[in-house]
């Protein structure tokens, strides 16, 4: 029966060389996502061990939008979250694959995107871990925006993002019958432990994301808002920061935030609440 590593405890245990952790988006053994982390694992050159762990056999309960964990108190949802982030703390690199289901990632890792508060619990251990990201696809150029849902899981623990990649593979297993997608593993192993920050030679030129929103005369990032234009040449000329990635002191500005409108809420409860009560019995609930 396949065992996932959050079932075991890495905190107090010795090991040599780089532990590398492997976040396996897709419920099938032995498809595209497992194999292929697998094998930029054993390209690695430096001495690692991989863990992997099968996120879709999780079990990550819905955020209740409580606040707890903004105000400092433990989460009262008791699943494998804090367990998961626990995994990537104790990690020195993290390899993350998901097939494309509707031009976007497996849902399980916008559950875990949506429990994102607890991200802020271990940002100053997650920050700077090398990271990759591939989202495999089937019909050509059905990607949708299952890479900006990947970055932004990584973004969001500050992970140092090495690369994200689109490798079409439809049948299970296929993406390592192909020579140029083994190189493709090679390159990416090369990549991992490789010194420096990602290229952003496309899409925004603050962190990377190729989704962006037009505007008039310019571009917004829907990941880190920051704002450019494009020049006559086809140069990407920066306006302003988005003020939402950065180290851990300035993205936990965030919280800081929350924490104030908590704050603001309670002040306003009373006056908040005479007002939705009115609502309480308008329309019928249909119970399925």
């Amino acid at each position: 029966m396949e065992k996932n590593t959050l079932d075991s405890d890495t905190k107090g245990e010795a090991r040599k060389g780089k532990l590398i952790l492997g976040l396996i988006g897709s419920p099938r053994k032995l498809g595209n996502c497992e194999v292929f982390v697998k094998e930029i694992a054993l390209s690695v050159a430096e001495d690692c061990k991989l863990k992997l762990i099968r996120m879709p056999s999780l079990t990550i309960e819905q955020c209740l939008a409580c606040y707890r964990c903004i105000m400092d108190q433990p989460c009262p949802q008791k699943d494998d979250m804090e367990s998961l982030l626990q995994q990537i703390v104790h990690s020195d690199a993290i390899i993350i694959a998901s097939p494309v289901y509707f031009l976007g990632s497996h849902s399980i890792i916008k559950r875990i995107i949506d429990r994102g508060f607890l991200f802020y619990e271990v940002l100053e251990k997650t920050y700077g871990k090398p990271c990759i990201l591939i989202n495999f696809y089937g019909m050509k150029n059905r990607i949708g925006v299952a890479p900006h849902t990947m970055m932004s899981f990584a973004a969001f623990l500050g992970l140092n993002i090495k690369a994200n990649v689109n490798v079409k593979a439809a049948l299970p297993g296929e993406v390592l019958v192909s020579p140029v997608q083994r190189n493709l593993a090679k390159k990416l192993a090369r990549a991992l432990f490789k010194e420096g920050n990602t290229s952003k030679n496309h899409g925004c030129p603050f962190c990377g994301n190729d989704i962006v929103r037009m505007e008039k005369r310019k571009f917004t990032c829907t990941l880190c808002h920051g704002a450019f234009r494009v020049d006559d040449r086809g140069e990407r000329i920066k306006i302003r920061d988005g003020g939402i990635l950065g180290p851990p002191e300035h993205m936990l500005l965030h919280k800081s935030w929350l924490r104030g409108m908590k704050e603001e809420f309670m002040k306003r409860r009373k006056e908040i609440l005479r007002l939705t009560q009115q609502y309480k019995d308008i329309g019928e609930w249909i119970r399925l």
